[in-house]
């Protein structure tokens, strides 16, 4: 089994943060969240953008 980690930076209003997180926190059918990190950062003004970055270790990952 490999491990999968996934870094993600949202922001909103209070509710719908905690509607994100319950969902996060079941994830997909197919996935096992075992942990949730999160940590409050400094809001982006007028930031509505969505973006996918792969990081190294998943770019080199065989998938063997």
């Amino acid at each position: 089994m490999t491990t999968q980690r996934v870094e993600g930076e949202v922001q909103g209003d209070e509710e719908s943060m905690r509607n994100f997180l319950q969902q996060i926190n079941k994830g997909p059918r197919t996935a096992h969240v075992a942990k949730i990190e999160k940590k409050e950062l400094e809001p982006h003004e007028h930031d509505d953008s969505f973006v996918v970055l792969r990081t190294a270790e998943s770019m080199f990952h065989s998938g063997s």
